[in-house]
């Protein structure tokens, strides 16, 4: 098998670095530059440093209800199950695995958590507006699901696409320009979180 190169990074919220992505039998471990996003509960990857940079991502894997896989036969390979479908990674060694596995169960849990918050949240609300009708109950629960599943994905799209903004106006040398640029970004981004909002809160009652 082929090691991973680089060495892992790791902020606040976010941990990245280089690994080995099995990708097919005949193209077989491929280096990719990783990118963990603890708060979207997102996993990106790219086919190097300086495509993450540009933005321009190979792919992604989303950790919502993800399950980490340890192989006994490798110490420094993982896989991570998700939607009936298995990733396998590779890292330099076992340590730089223990790293990884770490906070992508760590991420795991949290939005475990943060699902279970919510149905107990909506239980209760809900409750309290259907006591005698559990199959409304029932039903307003499954469009909530749906809601912030729905919501969780344009959430997704919209930290893609700042990122990449991000970068190209970082980019630009004129101050007049980037200052303009910057408040068209602000101004979009306001309303893409009240698109957001209302994404989440369409067909309950009020």
């Amino acid at each position: 098998m082929t090691s991973g190169v680089g060495g892992v990074n790791s902020g606040a919220g976010t941990l990245e670095g280089t690994l080995s992505k099995w990708t097919n039998v005949m193209k077989g471990w491929q280096y990719r530059f990783f990118v963990l996003d603890e708060n979207a509960g997102l996993l990106s990857y790219y086919t190097s440093k300086e495509k993450m940079m540009k933005g321009v991502r190979r792919g992604c894997v989303r950790l919502k209800d993800a399950v980490i896989g340890i192989d006994d036969q490798e110490d420094n390979t993982f896989t991570i199950t998700v939607d009936h479908k298995t990733f396998h990674f590779q890292a330099q060694h076992s340590e730089e695995r223990e790293k990884w596995v770490r906070r992508l169960e760590d991420t795991i849990r949290r939005h475990a958590n943060r699902s279970r918050m919510w149905e107990s949240q909506s239980t209760f609300y809900l409750g309290g507006y259907h006591k005698d009708s559990s199959n409304k109950r029932a039903n307003y629960l499954e469009i909530l699901g749906r809601r912030v599943s729905e919501a969780d994905a344009y959430l997704q799209l919209m930290i893609e696409q700042t990122n990449v903004i991000e970068k190209r106006i970082a980019a630009i040398t004129d101050p007049n320009e980037k200052q303009k640029c910057k408040a068209l970004q602000d101004n979009a981004s306001y309303e893409s979180t009240y698109i957001l909002v209302e994404q989440l809160l369409l067909g309950f009652p009020h």
